[in-house]
């Protein structure tokens, strides 16, 4: 079917030849027809003044576009601006066109379309007309279907007449990006997890002092007479008194590796709400995800958000063959001398309908496997897949209405709910804590 639709896709979108449309072409072989059949053969006036005026116009087209296309191309100067803020995916993100003073001659057009390596780069173009002596800015919204750093590498200008008969195309290169991040998750219902405690010497609490009477400062008459250092006042006669020290106290981590793919938004702004919840009561987070690629883990909810978004090409193109390493980095970021503590739990967050697929549950439970055999608890985070199919034929039925029916660009893709069961079943039968 897919063969069929490309087929399909191919024929009826030539470009044409050179300046020429497919319209163009289309007319020129309708006038060859005129000129070497009806009119010499059947002296007919009518279909020689068809095939005389449609040359005419081409020819004219042909002229005109020609010229002021190669005068723009050598003249004009299009700059891109874009948004100074990161937006959030699958929400307008406004790039700014600015065209210097210009005319443009009637009955023609000039087309601006972004250009991006990015197939998924959504398709959109602003067309002008008219003639400004000012300055102008024009705006173009873009809807980008998921997070990460969306490069611009150009702009294709494009020269036309208004019948869509001739054109003229060139490319002007820009250095640009959209920086695309997921939406903001208000709230979590996800419980407090502390997966591990630094030892108490290692943290300070300065504010419950506590300790040992070890620190010295000068004496004030509420310090009361014990708490003076007589041997220090016989040498340099001066009052001194001693005070605890800095009291040591535990502190909690929450150690968090996301599995997050380009289309599984949903699963970074759980993972980002869970992480400003854990910040506000005081804990420290350490997040991994996967497609990290050397990447140091995010110590921070900014960090955490820039990682998942510099991330998102390096998950797509691994395809999840790199969650054992990912997670690997991770703890040994944790065990390193920066951190120096000892992982007990770990929170993996990911999307159900990556874990009810055929292929992909079976990664993440190697994966947690994996982390229970290095004495991890592996907790597991799941967001409710979006459409569950009860049986093979709900799958077919599936598939006979997207043949028929374009699927948008929201549509979720369907899991089967035998396999989503098994993925469940399994993580219950190893005693691992799972939060859909």
């Amino acid at each position: 079917m897919r063969a069929i639709k490309g087929a399909f896709h191919r024929v009826f979108s030539l470009s044409g030849v050179g300046p020429l449309s497919t319209r163009a072409v289309v007319l020129l072989l309708f006038t060859g027809y005129l000129l070497l059949g009806p009119v010499p053969g059947h002296s007919d006036i009518v279909s020689a003044a068809l095939a005389y005026g449609l040359l005419g116009v081409l020819a004219l087209a042909f002229v005109v576009v020609v010229l002021e296309g190669t005068l723009m191309r050598r003249r004009l100067t299009v700059t891109l601006v874009p948004p100074a803020a990161a937006c959030v995916s699958r929400e307008p993100a406004r790039a700014v066109v600015v065209l210097p003073s210009l005319r443009v001659l009637p009955f023609t057009s000039l087309d601006i379309s972004l250009e991006s390596p990015i197939p998924e780069f959504p398709k959109a173009a602003l067309r002008v007309s008219g003639t400004s002596s000012a300055e102008r800015k024009l705006a173009l919204d873009l809807t980008l279907p998921h997070r990460g750093s969306w490069t611009i590498s150009g702009l294709r200008c494009e020269v036309r007449d208004a019948a869509g008969l001739i054109r003229l195309r060139w490319r002007q290169p820009v250095a640009a990006a959209l920086e695309i991040v997921p939406p903001t998750a208000i709230e979590t219902r996800l419980p407090l997890v502390s997966s591990t405690q630094r030892p108490g010497d290692m943290v300070t609490d300065t504010l419950n002092r506590q300790g040992d009477p070890f620190d010295i400062k000068a004496y004030h008459p509420s310090d009361g007479i014990k708490k003076i250092v007589w041997k220090a006042f016989a040498k340099r006669g001066e009052l001194l008194s001693r005070h605890p020290e800095a009291s040591m106290t535990p502190e909690g981590f929450v150690v968090m590796l996301v599995l997050a793919r380009p289309e599984d938004d949903a699963v970074c702004s759980a993972a980002l709400a869970y992480a400003r919840s854990v910040k506000g009561l005081g804990l420290d987070i350490v997040m991994g995800c996967e497609g990290s690629s050397g990447r140091s883990p995010a110590t921070s909810v900014e960090q955490a958000e820039t990682l998942l978004v510099d991330s998102v090409w390096d998950a797509q193109n691994l395809s999840g063959s790199t969650l054992q390493a990912d997670a690997t980095a991770l703890l040994d970021f944790c065990a390193g001398s920066a951190l120096r503590v000892q992982v007990r739990k770990v929170m993996l967050f990911c999307a159900g309908s990556r874990a009810g697929h055929e292929a992909d549950g079976p990664q993440i439970i190697r994966l947690a496997t994996w982390l229970s055999a290095q004495g991890i608890e592996p907790i597991l985070c799941l967001t409710a897949p979006d459409r569950l199919v009860q049986s093979a034929k709900g799958r077919l039925r599936e598939r006979v209405v997207g043949m028929l029916v374009e699927p948008s660009d929201t549509a979720a893709e369907p899991v089967a709910a035998a396999a989503y069961r098994q993925f469940l079943s399994e993580c219950l039968a190893k005693q691992w804590e799972v939060f859909v």
